[in-house]
């Protein structure tokens, strides 16, 4: 599943075969994520006006918002990437006070939405005078805890983020706790079973073209073995928007061309071998945001 050259939301075979669009016009359809068992899609829905947490099935027929209403305290945030809980039953989400894609949001609420009741928890809460906004929520496999982007922040400037670990306590859940120093990292993913996190430098989504090394790492939880495991130089080819496959993978966007306008779909395995690129292209605009569906 991917972002394509189209608006919406595009599924394709991981050999390159069977590309639909799936959703579509009004608006656009971003930053998806799979159910555990993928059955289920969890979007999100962009309009002129707003930004909400849909879900979908794999057809795209059956479309709903998460949540029919906010509460009022919640009500005019602009959510983005949804990320569902290891058994499926809560979906994680960031809610901007302004829209992220055009301007420094004036704070962030990291929320825990029950998919069947619509009930919200407040797992953390920043405001831009904090020096710090989140961004980027994924569980652990467990369910215990989150790994996510702590932006930082100077005024009105973002300067770079830390890579951090929330995890679930007897009160609730604490303050994220950096496992990296402060740099131009973006996207964690904790692997689907093991204790072991794979990010990258240099996002397509904040530098849409950069000629600074744009690389894939994978970290333990608790900064431990920090590791490289692409080897792009200033200038080269670029990876961005790694996320974990259900068989232990890394999928990825694979950046090329003059002006970073390729974007295609690749594998690689977690030591860094067997780069896999998937054949059609598609193309710019911070796309595609692969994933690979779950296999039950």
């Amino acid at each position: 599943m991917f972002q394509g050259l189209a608006l919406g939301l595009t599924l394709i075979h991981p050999d390159g075969t069977g590309s639909h669009v799936i959703l579509g016009p009004p608006g656009d359809q971003v930053h998806a994520d799979w159910s555990p068992d993928g059955s289920q899609i969890a979007y999100v829905q962009v309009t002129d006006t707003a930004s909400d947490i849909w879900i979908t099935d794999p057809q795209g027929t059956n479309r709903e918002p998460l949540l029919a209403e906010y509460p009022a305290e919640l009500s005019g945030l602009f959510w983005d990437t949804p990320a569902w809980s290891p058994d499926g039953s809560q979906i994680a989400t960031v809610g901007y006070q302004g829209n992220p894609n055009s301007e420094l949001p004036t704070g962030t609420v990291l929320a825990i939405v029950e998919v069947d009741s619509g009930e919200i928890m407040i797992a953390g809460q920043f405001v831009q005078a904090d020096g710090f906004l989140h961004s980027f929520p994924r569980w652990s496999p467990d369910g215990s805890a989150f790994v996510i982007n702590m932006d930082h922040v100077v005024g009105e400037e973002f300067i770079g983020s830390t890579v951090a670990i929330i995890r679930q306590t007897d009160t609730g859940w604490s303050e994220p706790e950096a496992i990296t120093d402060v740099g131009q990292w973006a996207r964690p993913d904790w692997h689907p079973t093991d204790d072991l996190i794979v990010f990258c430098s240099y996002d397509i989504g904040t530098f849409d073209s950069t000629d600074e090394p744009s690389n894939l790492f994978i970290i333990r939880s608790d900064g431990a073995e920090l590791t490289q495991i692409t080897d792009f130089g200033p200038g080269e080819e670029r990876a961005s928007q790694p996320t974990w496959t259900f068989d232990g993978r890394i999928i990825f966007t694979y950046v090329t061309g003059a002006d970073d306008e390729q974007r295609n779909i690749a594998f690689i395995n977690v030591d860094g071998s067997g780069l896999e690129i998937l054949s059609a292209a598609v193309g710019r605009g911070n796309r595609p945001h692969p994933r690979l569906q779950p296999v039950p």
